[in-house]
C-alpha cells in the first residue's frame, strides 16, 4: 500500500522530457492512482504550446501504459486570480477521478497557495536538479538539430517523434 490514494500532476508537456517524467515516477511511487492534467488543452500552434492535446498525449502514453495512471485534458482558465486557478484544477480532478490528496510537483513556487483552501492535502516537491532541462531549453535544442542533447533528455520511446516536434517547431520559429 503507498502513502496516498490519489496524486495530482499538472504540466503542459511542451516538449515531454525527463524532468516531466521524474515528476511523474515519483507520483507512482507514493500514490495508488495518478491523474496527470494536460494544462493549456485548448492551445497549440503557437511556439509556447506547439502541440495540441492530442499529440502530447499520445508521447505521454508512449512512455506509459500503466493502469494507475489516468490523464485528462485541462483547458486554461483567464490568468490573475491564484486562488481561482487552484479551485477550478481541483474542481476539475474532482469531476475526472475525485479528491486528490496529494500533489505532485516540480518547479512551480506558487503550486501549495493555489491550494491553500484545500485541507488534507499533502505535497510532493521533486527536486529536478540532476536533470538540467526545461521544456524552453528543449525547444531550442531541436531547432538547433541537435539530436545528441535531445535524446539525452527524452525517454527513447519519445525519439522517434523527433522529425515531427522539428518540423512543428521549425514552422512556428518562422512565424514569430
Amino acid at each position: 500500500m503507498k502513502e496516498y490514494k490519489l496524486g495530482l500532476v499538472l504540466g503542459r508537456f511542451q516538449v515531454f522530457h525527463k524532468g516531466h517524467e521524474l515528476i511523474i515516477n515519483t507520483a507512482l511511487e507514493h500514490c495508488e492512482k495518478v491523474l496527470i492534467f494536460i494544462g493549456s488543452s485548448d492551445k497549440s500552434n503557437t511556439y509556447e504550446n506547439p502541440f495540441d492535446y492530442d499529440f502530447r498525449l499520445e508521447i505521454i502514453k508512449s512512455v506509459y501504459d500503466n493502469h494507475n495512471i489516468i490523464i485528462a485534458p485541462l483547458a486554461d482558465l483567464a490568468v490573475g486570480d491564484v486562488p481561482k486557478w487552484g479551485k477550478y484544477v481541483m474542481e476539475s480532478a474532482i469531476n475526472v477521478i475525485g479528491m486528490p490528496d496529494c500533489i505532485i510537483y516540480g518547479i512551480e513556487e506558487k503550486c501549495e497557495y493555489w491550494y491553500k483552501d484545500y485541507q488534507n492535502l499533502a505535497y510532493l516537491k521533486v527536486d529536478r536538479c540532476g536533470i538540467d532541462i526545461s521544456s524552453t531549453k528543449l525547444k531550442k535544442i531541436i531547432l538547433e538539430d541537435n539530436y545528441a542533447d535531445f535524446k539525452q533528455y527524452v525517454n527513447p520511446k519519445i525519439i522517434k517523434y523527433y522529425p515531427i516536434i522539428r518540423k512543428k517547431l521549425i514552422e512556428l520559429n518562422k512565424k514569430s
